[in-house]
């Protein structure tokens, strides 16, 4: 019989909460009764959230700052006393080609989606042990599996996050520290990436001309709906779980090499025929 864990009470805190998965988040675990911290660059954006929820703290944080990074776990536990869960969100999704992609930009990613959640899980981890317990939820990408066409720093930060959130789970096992990851695949939300391809659309890569294989896989998800599966994660934790069964088969079929391939493959001709300068 499954254990549900109480939500209510616990000290949440979320980066990249200012949009996307982040805000959808903080409004889902604030309305289960969680006491939410909320971090992100823009800080108007979180004050505007802030005003939907019930004793939110705002903290107007950049990941990819090693200080930022820090003082926003130490900011959480002062105000509240705890840390119960850290939801490492935030991401830099940076579009370009790959033989064009520059040192700087693999860095940048590499801090915000990789650096960034190490420093602040270092951070939170004294705390929670402290306490008795904790949990860690890495937002990671089953795109590094795919071979993402056009968005190698983004894709292999996240490979490197997924790494290291596997280590820790084995490192951390039967601590009282659960580490969980969860693999949201395509979300439909209003942000734009970083593109140095000129401005591009959050489907660059996806076209209803795409065989049914891959628009399945590539068939967007919304943050609410994320959002609610992150209250389930906490409420019944687990070491990994998919946005969706194509997410999931998506990432199965990704250890076919023709297959993947193929559907990727696609994608990059899709963001050809878009973008013809690339």
């Amino acid at each position: 019989m499954k254990q549900y864990r109480e939500i209510t009470g616990k000290v949440v805190l979320i980066t990249g909460a200012s949009s996307g998965i982040g805000a959808a988040a903080a409004l889902a675990f604030s309305k289960e009764g969680a006491r939410v911290a909320i971090a992100a660059r823009r800080q108007e954006k979180l004050e505007q959230l802030a005003k939907h929820m019930k004793e939110a703290l705002v903290l107007n944080a950049d990941v990819g700052i090693e200080a930022d990074a820090r003082k926003m776990i130490q900011n959480t536990i002062k105000h509240f006393g705890r840390i119960d869960v850290l939801i490492n969100n935030a991401a830099s999704i940076i579009v370009a080609p790959a033989e064009t992609v520059s040192p700087e930009d693999l860095v940048s990613a590499f801090r915000t989606n990789l650096i960034g959640p190490v420093v602040a899980t270092q951070e939170a981890i004294s705390q929670m042990k402290k306490q008795g317990g904790g949990q860690i939820i890495n937002v990671g990408s089953p795109g590094f599996m795919m071979g993402v066409p056009f968005y190698s720093p983004y894709v292999c930060s996240k490979a490197a996050l997924c790494a290291w959130t596997r280590t820790i789970q084995a490192e951390w096992a039967g601590s009282g520290i659960i580490v969980s990851e969860y693999f949201p695949g395509y979300i439909l939300t209003d942000s734009r990436p970083d593109s140095r391809i000129g401005e591009v659309e959050q489907d660059l890569l996806m076209s209803p001309k795409q065989n049914w294989l891959t628009r399945t896989f590539a068939k967007p998800k919304m943050p609410k709906d994320v959002a609610n599966q992150l209250v389930g994660l906490v409420r019944n934790p687990r070491t990994l779980i998919y946005s969706s069964g194509s997410v999931r088969m998506g990432a199965f079929i990704s250890n076919f090499s023709g297959f993947r391939l193929s559907l990727a493959t696609q994608m990059a001709q899709t963001a050809r025929d878009k973008k013809p300068e690339i």
